[in-house]
């Protein structure tokens, strides 16, 4: 009984913490700005921040607007969770920017320079000088409850350097 008792306390407190860990498994070697959505961090310099790094590695930005509170937003940290080489395409093409709307932070100075969106989570893709290259309802990469894994694959793939041959 002994032997029972301890891979099952330890099962149970492994899978606790996973359950409330608050950063996503796909975002956690990211920068802060990428971790989660933030009321009380700047979208400006926090894309300010980005649009250096995407420039330094060759990436696009990508714009995530979501909360907390928001389901789909929460599912597409489980699917990416579950997809580790589509979340690998995702940070290889992107600078990954989490933007937060709630009711006690909407962003509206930051979001207003870009297209409305319809709901959350919404993608604004920019290039490394922040130019709005797309604005993209993530409902179209949705299946059932969740993401569609070829559609979410397709969207990323559109959005990789391209490779001239040579």
């Amino acid at each position: 009984m002994k032997r029972l008792l301890l891979p099952l306390a330890l099962g149970a407190t492994l899978f606790h913490g996973a359950a409330l860990s608050a950063t996503p498994l796909w975002t956690q070697a990211l920068p802060d700005y990428s971790q989660t959505y933030d009321e009380r961090r700047d979208p400006a310099q926090d894309l300010a921040a980005a649009a250096t790094k995407a420039q330094l590695e060759g990436k696009k930005v990508l714009l995530l607007v979501g909360g907390e509170w928001c389901s789909w937003c929460q599912e597409m940290n489980h699917f990416l969770d579950r997809e580790p080489d589509l979340a690998s395409q995702l940070k290889q093409t992107f600078v990954v920017v989490k933007v937060n709307v709630s009711k006690e932070n909407k962003n509206e100075p930051f979001l207003k320079r870009y297209p409305e969106y319809l709901g959350v989570p919404h993608f604004y893709v920019l290039d490394a000088q922040g130019k709005l290259l797309e604005s993209f309802n993530t409902g179209l990469l949705e299946q059932g409850k969740s993401y569609d894994e070829t559609k979410f694959g397709k969207f990323v793939a559109f959005f990789q350097p391209k490779t001239t041959p040579g």
